[in-house]
This record gives C-alpha cells, sequence and structure tokens, in this order.
C-alpha cells in the first residue's frame, strides 16, 4: 500500500476507473476527469501499484462574516471496488488537509455522502438546506424580465468570474480555478444556461445553468450567480416565464430569500401534484460540512459586535488518529486562550482564572460558524463548558446561518 500525490501519467487512467466504478461518470466523460483533476491537488492511495481510492482538493474562499478564509474545498473523494474497509478515504482525506493546511489553508468544507464519515477527520454539519421542486408558473413574482442570452459550455470562463464576483453573505464559497467550472459544465446532462450580461466590464452580471430534460421537465437548476437581489428577482420571472411550456424545476433556495415567499399556494400544489412525475416538494437537509484548519488565523478573521468575552479552549482533534510522523501539519488540537470580540484572537496556550470550553475541532467549528449554539451542541455533540459560559456563547455568537452558494 502506497500513498502519495497524484500523477497524472501515472494515475489518470485508474482514477477515471474509480469515478465509473462508483457511478460518477460514463466512459465518454471519463477524459474530463484527468482536466479536473489538473484543477487544485489530489492525492491517491496505490494498491499492488494501482491506485484505488483518490481526493482531490480545490482552493478558495469562504466568507465569515464580512471577512474571506482561505478556503480548502475537498471537492471529491472516491474508492475503488476493491479498496473498500481499507481506512483508504480517510487517511487520503487527512493527508489532503494536513497538506493544504500547510500551504495557508484556514478552513475546509465538502459535500457528504451520508451523515457521520468525515467526523472521523474532524468534520462537523453545516446548515439545513432547502431544496424546492416546484411548477415555475406558479412563482409569485411581481417583474418583468428581458430576453437572456444563451449560454453553453463553452461560456464557462464568464460563469467562473460571475460565481467570483456574485453576491455573498455569510458562508458563502468561490473556489479559484476557473477549468473547475468548465469540468462541471462539461458533466452536466441535457445542458441549458440564460443569462445576462449587465457587469460592469460587459461580464455576466447573473445567470441560471442547470439541466433539462424532456419537454415538460423536471428541470434541475444547478447554479445561480447574481450580483443584487434586483438581479436574483429577475431570474426567478425567468424561470416564471418558463413555466409556459416546463411543469416542474427544481433547485437549492437561493441563500438571499424564503422561495417559499414567492410560490402561490405551495401547500395546494405539494397535495395536489403528491406522487407524480412532477411533485411539488420542500426537502431540507445539511449536505454539507465544515472544519477549522487554523484557529488562530480563524478567530482573528472573526469579527462579534459587543464586549470581549474570554475563555480556555481544550480543543481536540480526531484527523491526528489518520496522520503519520511525515505530515507538516499536526492537526488543529491543542489548548487555546480565545477572545471573542470585534478583534478576537486564539493564542496557544491557557489563562488561570478563565471558563474553559472542551470541544472537538467539527464541534468548535459549528459553534463558531453560527450553524449551533453552544448550549445546543452541548447536548448533541462533543462540546461542554459550564452553564454560565455556554449561556455566554449563546448570546456572543449570533450570526446568520450560513450558505456555502456554491454546491461541490
Amino acid at each position: 500500500m502506497e500513498i502519495g500525490r497524484y500523477d497524472a501519467a501515472r494515475d489518470a487512467e485508474a482514477v477515471q476507473r474509480i469515478w465509473r466504478e462508483v457511478g460518477w461518470i460514463d466512459a465518454e466523460r471519463a477524459g474530463i476527469v484527468s482536466r479536473y483533476f489538473e484543477c487544485g491537488d489530489a492525492w491517491v492511495f496505490r494498491l499492488h501499484d494501482e491506485a484505488e481510492c483518490a481526493v482531490h482538493t480545490t482552493p478558495g474562499a469562504m466568507r465569515h462574516g464580512t471577512e474571506d478564509l482561505e478556503l480548502a474545498a475537498v471537492t471529491a473523494v472516491t474508492t475503488s471496488r476493491v479498496a473498500r474497509k481499507l481506512g483508504a478515504a480517510g487517511r487520503l482525506t487527512a493527508r489532503a488537509l494536513a497538506a493544504q493546511a500547510a500551504a495557508g489553508a484556514e478552513v475546509s468544507a465538502l459535500g457528504m455522502f451520508e451523515q457521520g464519515f468525515y467526523d472521523r477527520v474532524g468534520f462537523g454539519s453545516g446548515a439545513y438546506e432547502h431544496y424546492f421542486t416546484f411548477d415555475p408558473a406558479s412563482l409569485n413574482v411581481d417583474r418583468g424580465f428581458r430576453p437572456p442570452r444563451r449560454l453553453t459550455q463553452a461560456d464557462w470562463a464568464d460563469v467562473h468570474a460571475c460565481m467570483l464576483r456574485r453576491r455573498r453573505g455569510h458562508g458563502g464559497c468561490t473556489l479559484a480555478p476557473p477549468r473547475v467550472v468548465e469540468c462541471e459544465m462539461a458533466w452536466t446532462d441535457d445542458a441549458f444556461g440564460l443569462g445576462y450580461r449587465d457587469a460592469a466590464d460587459g461580464g455576466l452580471s447573473h445567470f441560471v445553468w442547470g439541466e433539462a430534460p424532456g419537454e415538460h421537465g423536471p428541470y434541475e437548476i444547478n447554479w445561480v450567480g447574481y450580483e443584487s437581489v434586483d438581479q436574483l428577482m429577475e431570474l426567478l420571472a425567468l424561470i416564471r416565464g418558463l413555466g409556459d411550456q416546463v411543469s416542474s424545476v427544481a433547485m437549492l433556495e437561493p441563500p438571499d430569500i424564503q422561495l417559499q415567499d414567492l410560490l402561490k399556494q405551495p401547500f395546494r400544489h405539494r397535495r395536489n401534484s403528491e406522487r407524480g412525475k412532477f411533485a411539488n416538494r420542500h426537502e431540507t437537509m445539511a449536505h454539507w460540512q465544515l472544519r477549522i484548519l487554523d484557529v488562530p488565523k480563524c478567530l482573528a478573521k472573526t469579527r462579534l459586535p459587543g464586549p470581549e468575552l474570554r475563555f480556555n479552549l481544550e480543543l481536540t482533534d480526531p484527523v491526528t488518529e489518520y496522520l503519520d510522523g511525515d505530515n507538516e501539519w499536526p492537526g488543529a488540537g491543542g489548548d487555546y486562550v480565545v477572545t471573542l470580540g470585534e478583534d478576537s484572537s486564539a493564542e496557544r496556550g491557557s489563562s488561570p482564572g478563565l471558563p474553559t470550553l472542551h470541544a472537538s475541532v467539527g464541534a468548535f467549528s459549528r459553534m463558531w460558524c453560527g450553524v449551533r449554539g453552544a448550549t445546543v451542541l452541548s447536548a448533541t455533540a462533543d462540546l461542554r463548558g459550564d452553564g454560565v459560559l455556554l449561556r455566554a456563547l449563546d448570546e456572543k455568537i449570533r450570526l446568520p446561518q450560513p450558505k456555502l452558494g456554491w454546491d461541490f
């Protein structure tokens, strides 16, 4: 068994085979995987001299409040049929995190296939996302829309630029390499895209991109990018205009709105379409996770109003169980003196007389990002402290629910 960096000449064909085995691609699109692996960083687990597990990370940014953090997005974890139950995915993910943390990444996020697996390497669940399937004609958007521009896979650079400058709130993410978008667009089945070029430089300002199978759908909108709420409303009006022909559209709720506010009689539509091909639905789930990689750097970019709150933090990081002595990064665990306020900080050590919070990095990351409060996490996750400290943390960390705005 061997763990090493992805080598295109040696590993490309094997990684394509892994992706086919897990059902992510078909043979016709196998070549896109190699282009994808040229973006960011990748590690492989080799068995009998063949890559049998691969982990891909992509650099980007995640917003915390008004500050951007250096993001290491875990954008693909795949294990072949012959390497299951060997611990390869956990070890490779840990190695990839270590490499990115050593290179300066401050936080990591990923899309999870199931609750619990990535907790082993320090991740904690992100906020709930709302997924709607609805009749576009039921959108109650009181405005018109202009004829859009048609977008194709050839517009990948414009789409990436729009995603970088799009409106982002707390938790909003970007991925830096433009060709990540090229590959994602190339993987889209029955692709369609519509957008407007109102950016200051004449570039793409707001758009939708997704899948349009069949005459009546259901359409699947994978990406929505916009610079202002007014542009978002124009996109929703554009989607409403598809309702003459399209019976249902599915999409994640955009971060800035409650989509149910804009649907006519949503409960009636769900009742009347239940069990049909075009059934209206509203599903809620936390499908992504996050973790802090560098506590001092993340806290230095944390801005919280009001009086300072200081405490000792005893942080554990389960990723250490998957790391070996060759890694430059030992995980984020350890003892810190934390100050939360307009100028937050975390310094190694402890201070006598301060209350102490005990937490795993996953639970602490969830609290720090505003996913759930300290008191609740003390009952449901690996986080504990005295009641006075927990209540003080609840009062101090009052953030909007984090929304990635980019599904990876």
